[in-house]
């Protein structure tokens, strides 16, 4: 079969736009999708938009399109949450690629790229760049960014307590849902072994095992990470008090946690390709967003698993030349 870059110069790739019509409120979609229309209109490069119908929905149709064999791009429409189940899915084949076009709230991924403003352009998403990303791997699941446990995984899991309440909105439920954490017990115990033998046991405020740099709708929490150099940032947060948290949490939103005198002392920064997490008590772990409860976990990087599409003129931000400045260990 001919190589990707080769099919999509001979003009063979079939683009599929994977739309979620309820990610950021819906606010772009409609646009969206009449930008596509338009575009492809009076061109012969095949192209599909798929709207999906809930939770769950765009893995089913990702696996049923892998199944025909066929050189497929699929554009994960929506946010990061949308990306996560197209590639989970696109991933096991090595025939079809995915593509990015940011319509949620936080849109985190994308932030790993320059010149973002390209990923909304048809033109230039159509004749984008191919490459191969990093994964991280849990169990059978796959994070394309950030696995975080501790305060941040915490409130995104106590959300649903308030999501049915009449009135409240998506950030409302976000802000009571860090005032009720804030009320509960701080700090998870945890012993992190990782790939070279070191081992650390302590209580935690924040715990990360990236792949991407940012999550949570701007949280710089691994500045010199990079989607595509075959390793894992991990870094670690120790517990402080509830009147350090407003403080804390300030500068490690801005990526300036390792730098920070105040801060870094608190922080450990480490690269490795796999880790080890255990916990005496049931942890809420978020992957990608997604919640889920363990007491002990295995991540490990999956290199180089992803074909991944960079429109024309973005590329991967170049993050070498910090982790050098900063004198970072692997």
């Amino acid at each position: 079969m001919m190589s990707l870059h080769g099919i999509m110069r001979e003009g063979k790739m079939k683009h599929i736009f994977i739309i979620n019509p309820v990610a950021g409120n819906g606010k772009y979609q409609i646009e969206l999708e009449k930008s596509i229309n338009s575009y492809f209109k009076g061109k012969e490069e095949c192209y599909e938009i798929y709207a999906t119908r809930g939770r769950g929905d765009s893995k089913y149709y990702v696996e049923e399109k892998c199944k025909e064999n066929k050189p497929y791009i699929f554009y994960a429409c929506g946010g990061d949450g949308t990306l996560h189940e197209v590639v989970n899915v696109a991933c096991k084949y090595n025939h079809v690629s995915v593509g990015l076009i940011p319509c949620g709230s936080g849109n985190d991924f994308v932030k790993n790229f320059t010149s973002n403003d390209n990923f909304y352009n048809i033109d230039s998403q159509i004749n984008g760049n191919i490459v191969t990303i990093d994964l991280i791997k849990i169990k059978d699941e796959y994070a394309v960014s950030v696995c975080n446990i501790g305060f941040d995984a915490d409130v995104a899991f106590n959300m649903h307590k308030f999501k049915k309440i009449p009135l409240i909105s998506g950030p409302g439920c976000y802000y009571l849902s860090v005032l009720y954490s804030l009320l509960k017990r701080l700090g998870k115990t945890l012993e992190i072994e990782f790939d070279d033998g070191y081992l650390i046991k302590d209580n935690f405020l924040l715990s990360v095992v990236a792949n991407g740099t940012y999550y949570g709708g701007g949280y710089k929490c691994a500045p010199y990470a990079g989607i595509n150099d075959g390793l894992l940032d991990v870094c670690l947060v120790k517990k402080v008090s509830r009147f350090k948290i407003l403080n804390l949490i300030d500068k490690y939103k801005k990526g300036e946690h390792l730098i920070n005198e105040a801060i870094k002392k608190i922080c450990t920064y480490r690269k490795c390709r796999k880790v080890s997490i255990k916990s005496n008590l049931p942890i809420n772990l978020c992957i990608d967003g997604e919640s889920y409860v363990y007491n002990e976990i295995d991540l490990e990087i999956a290199e180089s698993v992803v074909n991944f599409n960079i429109p024309k003129n973005s590329q991967i931000c170049e993050q070498a030349v910090l982790e050098e400045m900063f004198n970072l260990a692997y």
